[in-house]
């Protein structure tokens, strides 16, 4: 099937995975002139929304393809690096047909040590199948990066909704028009809701604001943050896109996140939270 030159490089500071492309050599022919038209498609798995693909051009009439394209997924956290696994697939490109696979490969992450580029030269495979039984309700739907800071001056928690990556498309054209909910539960009063702008027609938006909730420091470990992200739609309901909740019962990079924040008065501690379209206990309604 022909074998595929690449390099991988996690930059854990800016929690981006870069994915350069380097060349193939030696592919199968698929077309009836006895070339192909070569592209590379990359997929994070678990993980099933289109969002979280990425793919290189198309060469033309070629089984030796170089591209030398770098491809970069953002909002990579390192709870990711342990549990993901790059899917990189050789396919040709056809005009008037599917386009058709020619081979592949998978990285697991935990391979690569943070901030260090591995170079690799591998023998593509054929297809292997896609593990379906993943649990759907933890599906991914993008990813926020969140900020928080306890501010003494203020007397209150700082929450900023800085800006989200890859989320999932909720409208016909195939994107979104975002925007960001947060709320400190419990909440008697309902008083806690606060909103972003919408963003249109993006699945990468930029919100950039900051929100404020006055509270003692001594009772946030007894509060629950609830952030959601919604696709905004004119004369219907607003979608759901995703959420998350960060507080004393979460787990993983969610509940050090929080910990983080309580333990560090006036320093605003900022973090990539994967969205899943599972809240305990949020009213999905807006």
């Amino acid at each position: 099937l022909g074998t595929l030159d690449f390099s991988l490089l996690y930059d854990q500071e800016n929690n981006a995975l870069h994915c350069t492309i380097n060349k193939a050599k030696g592919l199968k022919p698929m077309d009836h002139n006895g070339l192909a038209d070569p592209y590379v498609k990359l997929h994070l798995l678990p993980g099933a929304s289109k969002a979280n693909k990425l793919r290189t051009k198309t060469l033309r009439n070629t089984l030796n393809p170089t591209w030398n394209e770098t491809l970069t997924y953002y909002g990579i956290t390192d709870e990711d690096m342990i549990r993901k696994t790059l899917r990189i697939s050789v396919c040709d490109e056809d005009k008037f047909r599917h386009n058709e696979f020619i081979g592949e490969t998978r990285i697991p992450l935990k391979k690569l040590k943070p901030n260090q580029t591995k170079n690799f030269n591998i023998c593509l495979e054929k297809q292997l199948p896609i593990d379906k039984t993943e649990d759907k309700s933890l599906e991914e739907r993008g990813r926020i990066l969140i900020s928080l800071k306890y501010s003494s001056q203020k007397q209150g928690l700082l929450v900023g909704i800085i800006r989200c990556a890859h989320l999932a498309a909720m409208d016909a054209n195939g994107y979104s028009d975002p925007y960001v909910k947060t709320y400190l539960k419990p909440d008697e009063d309902k008083k806690s809701k606060h909103k972003t702008a919408v963003k249109k027609k993006t699945l990468n938006p930029e919100f950039n604001e900051e929100f404020c909730y006055e509270i003692k420091h001594s009772d946030l470990a007894k509060k629950t943050l609830e952030v959601t992200v919604w696709d905004y739609d004119i004369g219907k309901s607003n979608d759901f896109i995703g959420g998350v909740v960060l507080g004393i019962n979460a787990k993983g990079e969610r509940l050090k996140h929080w910990f983080d924040c309580l333990k560090n008065k006036d320093k605003k501690i900022e973090r990539w939270h994967t969205l899943t379209n599972e809240l305990p206990g949020a009213v999905l309604s807006d």
